[in-house]
């Protein structure tokens, strides 16, 4: 996996959190222009998360996804969910609030938990960072999300029993989507489909040692299909670069 997102000619993670994928598909589909500079090093927004707008010109900072999308379609910039029922858009809310509060922890569980992962993901998350913090501030966001694991819930469960949790998880959303294209069959990506997305990609292409998760999605062809359809319709670049490196449907 390559998380340099200027290294566009080899990357193939769209962006290493989940959440940045969600507001950047959000804003490609809702067709809101945007610019997304290069963070320096540490630079974490005014709240210390990522990640973060600037309006302009009011240069106004706005941090959480939900918090964002929000105050966009209060001002009448999009809404994803126009064309869905009343018990559609509380499905959406349901499977967005799954997705956001249950698999991104396994997701997390898997990243900065499990013993093998960990040196992978503290080599993609701070490998800019100069070689005398890189240890200490590594060592520090480490403790730091094992603690917010543990607070959280997920990183009190044994290993078999997060594979558990996140297996199911796949299977409901296996179930739920079907044969149809996007979660209830629209022709534009709701917010339900862009937050399944971001959480199903990140399972499924970041190159970590054990990966039970990610081999379990690649056995649900229809959620290869969505995955790659999605990826290929709104990130060319990245779909090219992972069709070069390797399959995705083991």
């Amino acid at each position: 996996m390559v998380f340099n997102t200027n290294d566009e000619e080899h990357k193939t993670l769209v962006n290493p959190s989940p959440f940045c994928v969600k507001l950047e598909l959000y804003l490609k589909v809702a067709d809101i222009a945007y610019d997304k500079p290069k963070l320096a090093p540490g630079d974490m927004g005014p709240k210390g998360k990522l990640p973060y707008v600037k309006e302009q010109p009011s240069g106004e900072s706005i941090w959480d996804t939900a918090a964002i999308i929000n105050h966009l379609e209060k001002k009448g910039n999009s809404t994803l969910v126009e064309d869905l029922s009343a018990d559609e858009k509380a499905q959406a809310r349901f499977i967005v609030a799954t997705c956001e509060e249950k698999l991104y922890f396994v997701l997390n569980y898997f990243h900065w938990q499990h013993k093998d992962n960990w040196p992978v993901t503290r080599a993609a998350y701070f490998w800019e960072l100069p070689w005398g913090l890189r240890k200490l501030i590594s060592g520090k966001a480490h403790k730091g999300m094992v603690k917010a694991l543990y607070g959280q819930g997920m990183g009190r469960h044994s290993l078999e029993e997060v594979v558990d949790i996140g297996k199911q998880i796949v299977d409901d959303l296996a179930l739920v989507l079907g044969d149809k294209a996007t979660l209830f069959g629209t022709p534009k990506l709701t917010i339900a489909d862009i937050v399944m997305y971001a959480n199903l990609d990140h399972f499924v292409n970041t190159d970590i040692p054990y990966n039970p998760i990610g081999d379990y999605i690649r056995t649900k062809p229809n959620l290869v299909t969505f995955i790659n359809s999605i990826t290929k319709q709104y990130f060319p670049e990245v779909y090219d670069n992972r069709r070069n490196k390797k399959p995705l449907l083991r």
